[in-house]
């Protein structure tokens, strides 16, 4: 398959434009993928004593971060800028005719940041020199919102040393898990931000996007080394047309050698006698034990950098071994034993960075991650046998150039190739003759894991960029011109043991589901994209960001086959599926709008308002819901025993044998293979997304910020089914025995439930399509910061965030025996007025270091937050069977909101961490620091997940709704050992 994207002429009077664009149309020959800042800029004005614009000086940059220094001139307007500067620590020194020559130091540059350095000369020949350490704190050009963690805050900070206990330092995030001493470090949660959907999160490595390409494309296969990164930098709202998404941009900048040898040792130990005891949730009267607490963490690594010839060539590399086991206290073994949870993670870092010549530095980077998961659960209330055994390769190669044309014209060229094998595989006890036991009530899983998968992924991206400076042009331009590309494919070897899954009701016989396995599944999708950005500075005060950006996704299969060992061919018949073609196709185009004002014009202040339009991501996922050769399955009733009934569990074994439930229709049929297809004016969803926020640095290095956020997303997917229209279903108070009120269990209050015309009872024509009701949703957020870097002994990270985000809940559109269906009334109980997603109304997060005398320091990580909301739900209609054997509904059960989420909510959430560190000097070069981490040091074992389901009676006693399933994990120390040099 072939495409092309057509690129249009733009006369801007520049010959350095035309060529750049000439250059990037012959190396790359299509549009290339996501591109964010690894560097930074420093921009300034040159002026005389008089304030006047001193032109044709000469500038130059010097760093330990650079091979080589960099130099450039002053335009007509005095105004000059270097971009693609690694992050570190600059000097910037001023030269002109007839004036002193000026010396600032003490710049520092992250990732994504602009630095604003003026310089006023005087008359004279005289060198000067004047630090400004602590200056140029604020970002007075720029309206994205950003938290930067620099090696102060990512070695400082006690937290689990992994990306997702990293972004539960950010303001305003929020997270599915709560880490306690790194207990949920080889499990990745899911995060958002500010209103963002939930799992739109980018794992970019050097800025390029090397995200697993299944589900959505918001989720990682790769585990990082903690201690092989310069910088991880968290890019949310306000994002630039460079960067496809507003939600949890994660962008890890990977350390490099430098002129110096320089490396560390690191070792981090805890153990089940530093864990304060368990102290079980109660649960109508009883203690019901919940959690998993850590039996020993082991974490070591060693990293070492340096010159292999110096200013030319630095190499970087570095090792990490990280052994963790739990317990789960929930699950027991046959001997009542709490249930082992043991990991195993190692990762290899390798980075060359050559400097060709003076203008050209290329990199390579090599990361090798392996991870090993022997007993890994999609839920705390999974047994033994039925969890999954993970052993995981994968690694990443990438390649980074970036050159300097002229002094205002840079490019830069990244390529990152993304490979992972990841099984998810039986435990060597479990026989094919098991299947997997599913009680929907208990939410417990036993004999065997619902399916069994190998997912051979890769992925392949390229972006190329530029930079071009013009000042003198009714004011000062950076432009920015990007295009970006990417191959993705997700293959799936799946298949289930016995071909199905039964389910039970509080242990009884309910249903039993049957899978078109073993199968082999392709999925593959292109996406690319080009941007222009304008940062277009008026009057040295006002920034004008402007910038567009085109996006393009195809998703679609090719020619694939049935597998000829079909456990049921009867119900899935043996096919050739012929190659899909373009089963998506969108492009889009979204404006990105912002405007920066240096409110006092010292660079001290800045006020910043933006629009923008994100197009939501999309992985395989939306492919793998249509793909014949995917899940597909029928669902039938299986109840418990009752005379006559020809779908019951005859023998009462609780076994299902085939006689007992492949009769007659299916209640459910889902999948590919029955009809599910997606609309063909199907639309890609989209958020806007609006923010005004201030900041000013108040003190020193210290600044304060206050922001408003807004966001409101549209053209969000759901499913309907085609086959049975809402008027095919009759509203009704009673059960089919004409007696039985229909009431809510929540409640016991009267319920009007919708009975499906029993002549269309398992028909199933599956459309996903956009649905105008999941319209109705919207984010307001207040956010308060405090930010300071590591100077003058403390540093600070700070944000209280007070938020709603409320609307219409959507099942999503996964093709599965509950999937949503907006046709089905019952579906639509209670569906809007719902607190959505991890809705936490006030967050509160404050990292802080503080030097004390004596080489000794202390740091602190606390975090609060509202309990989520719970939406209280109950399968209806199909758990109870008159003699004749039929449900109380036609169409069986139905999954049904009881009230909508927000009226119940998990307690709150506080955490506090915090760490006791002393330095010893040996000699000039080596610091040595042991340490001590005490986490959750409150011991405030909060339980944060309940059962959500309700049983169909009011008051049933055997009811376990609001049971406690998992809470936060008790008290823990970690002892560790530094060695820096």
């Amino acid at each position: 398959m072939s495409y092309r994207i057509s690129l249009f002429a733009l006369r801007l009077g520049s010959r350095c434009v035309r060529y750049f664009f000439l250059l990037s149309t012959l190396v790359l020959c299509n549009a290339l993928l996501a591109q964010v800042s690894i560097t930074g800029k420093i921009a300034g004005v040159v002026t005389d004593p008089s304030g006047a614009a001193v032109p044709n000086a000469s500038v130059k940059v010097e760093s330990a971060a650079l091979m080589v220094p960099r130099t450039t001139t002053t335009h007509a307007d005095g105004s000059y800028l270097f971009d693609l500067l690694p992050p570190g620590a600059y000097s910037v020194t001023v030269t002109a005719s007839g004036f002193q020559t000026l010396e600032q130091t003490g710049v520092q540059i992250s990732a994504g940041f602009t630095a604003t350095v003026n310089s006023k000369l005087k008359v004279g020949q005289v060198q000067q020199t004047v630090n400004v350490s602590g200056e140029s704190v604020v970002d007075v050009q720029s309206v994205q919102t950003e938290t930067t963690f620099d090696q102060q805050l990512l070695q400082d900070i006690p937290a689990g040393r992994d990306p997702w206990s990293t972004v539960a330092q950010v303001p305003g995030a929020t997270s599915s898990t709560f880490d306690v001493g790194g207990n949920q470090s080889m499990q990745q949660s899911t995060m958002q931000v500010h209103g963002s959907t939930p799992a739109e999160q980018i794992f970019s490595f050097n800025g390029l996007d090397l995200n697993w390409p299944g589900a959505n494309g918001g989720y990682t296969q790769f585990y990082t080394n903690h201690d092989s990164f310069q910088e991880f930098q968290v890019v949310s709202d306000s994002t630039p047309s460079s960067v496809s998404i507003s939600g949890i941009y994660m962008n890890m900048v990977t350390r490099s050698g430098s002129n110096q040898v320089h490396g560390n040792l690191g070792a981090y130990y805890s153990t089940k006698a530093l864990e304060a005891g368990t102290q079980f949730p109660r649960y109508k009267g009883a203690e019901i034990p919940a959690g998993s607490p850590t039996v020993m963490l082991r974490d070591t690594t060693a990293s070492l950098g340096g010159p292999i010839i110096k200013d030319k060539w630095w190499l970087f590399g570095s090792y990490r071994r990280y052994d963790l086991r739990s317990i789960f206290l929930a699950v027991t073994d046959k001997n009542g034993n709490p249930i082992a949870d043991p990991n195993h993670q190692t990762n290899t870092d390798l980075r060359s960075d050559w400097q060709l010549n003076s203008r050209n530095r290329l990199s390579f980077i090599w990361l090798y991650n392996e991870q090993n998961r022997f007993f890994r659960r999609d839920s705390a209330l999974v047994s033994p046998e039925a969890s999954w055994r993970q052993i995981e390769p994968a690694y990443i190669l990438q390649a980074l150039w970036t050159s300097q044309i002229t002094n205002n014209l840079l490019l830069d060229f990244r390529a990152g190739y993304n490979k992972e094998v990841f099984p998810l595989g039986p435990q060597p006890g479990v026989k094919p003759t098991d299947f997997n036991r599913t009680d929907l009530v208990t939410q417990t899983q036993t004999g065997a894991a619902q399916s069994y998968f190998s997912n051979p992924a890769w992925l392949f991206k390229v972006a190329a960029g530029a930079s071009w400076y013009k000042g003198s042009l009714a004011g000062t331009h950076n432009f920015k011109f990007g295009f970006e590309w990417g191959d993705n494919y997700n293959p799936y070897i799946q298949y289930v043991n016995q071909g199905i899954n039964a389910f039970y009701n509080n242990g009884a016989p309910f249903q039993v589901t049957a899978f078109n396995t073993p199968f082999t599944a392709k999925s593959y999708f292109h996406d690319s994209s080009a941007y222009v950005q304008d940062a277009w500075t008026v009057r040295r005060r006002f920034t004008l960001n402007l910038g567009l950006r085109f996006d393009r996704f195809i998703g679609f299969y090719p020619e694939e086959k049935s597998d000829p060992n079909l456990v049921f061919p009867d119900l899935f018949t043996p096919s050739t599926v012929a190659a899909s073609g373009n089963i998506v196709t969108w492009n889009n185009v979204s404006p990105r709008l912002g405007l920066a004002m240096d409110v006092t014009g010292r660079g001290t202040s800045v006020l910043r308002a933006s629009y923008g339009r994100f197009y939501k991501m999309e992985g395989t996922g939306l492919i793998e819901t249509v793909n014949p050769i995917g899940f597909s399955s029928q669902t039938f009733t299986w109840g418990p025993f009752v005379a006559g009934c020809t779908h019951c569990d005859a023998n009462n074994d609780k076994i299902p044998q085939v006689s007992e439930w492949k009769v007659g229709k299916p209640s459910t049929q889902t999948g590919g293979a029955f009809g599910a297809h997606l609309d063909p004016h199907l639309s890609r969803p989209y958020s806007d997304s609006i923010s005004v926020n201030y900041e000013q640095q108040v003190w020193q290095d210290l600044r304060l910020g206050v922001g408003y956020y807004f966001r409101k997303k549209k053209n969000l997917f759901g499913t309907t089914n085609l086959a049975a229209l809402p008027s095919d279903y009759t509203p009704v108070t009673t059960y089919n025995d004409g007696k039985t009120a229909i009431v809510n269990p929540l409640n016991n209050k009267p319920l009007t439930l919708y009975n499906l015309d029993s002549t269309l009872v398992g028909e199933s024509k599956v459309l996903v399509t956009n649905i105008p009701a999941l319209d109705d949703n919207s984010y307001h957020g207040v956010e308060f910061t405090a930010v300071k870097r590591l100077s003058h002994r403390w540093q600070v990270l700070s944000g209280f965030t007070i938020q709603r985000q409320k609307g219409a809940f959507g099942r999503g559109y996964s093709d599965d025996a509950y999937s949503d269906n907006f046709n089905d009334p019952n579906s639509n109980i209670n569906r809007g007025d719902n607190y959505l997603n991890l809705d936490s109304t006030y967050v509160f997060k404050v990292d802080s270091t503080y030097e004390l005398p004596w080489e000794l320091s202390t740091s602190v990580n606390f975090q609060h937050y509202t309990g989520y909301p719970i939406q209280p739900i109950a399968y209806l209609g199909g758990d109870t069977f008159d003699a004749l054997g039929h449900t109380q509904l036609n169409q069986g059960a139905e999954q049904v909101i009881l009230q909508p989420a927000g009226g119940v909510r998990l307690p709150s959430v506080n955490l506090l961490n915090v760490r006791i560190a002393r330095d010893f000097k040996v000699g000039e070069r080596f610091t040595i620091k042991p340490l001590i981490d005490l986490f959750n040091i409150t011991n405030q074992q909060t339980v944060i997940s309940v059962n959500g389901t309700l049983p169909s009676t009011f008051n049933d006693p055997n009811s376990t709704y609001l049971q406690p399933f998992n809470t936060v994990n008790p008290f823990i120390a970690r002892i560790g050992l530094k060695v820096d040099f």
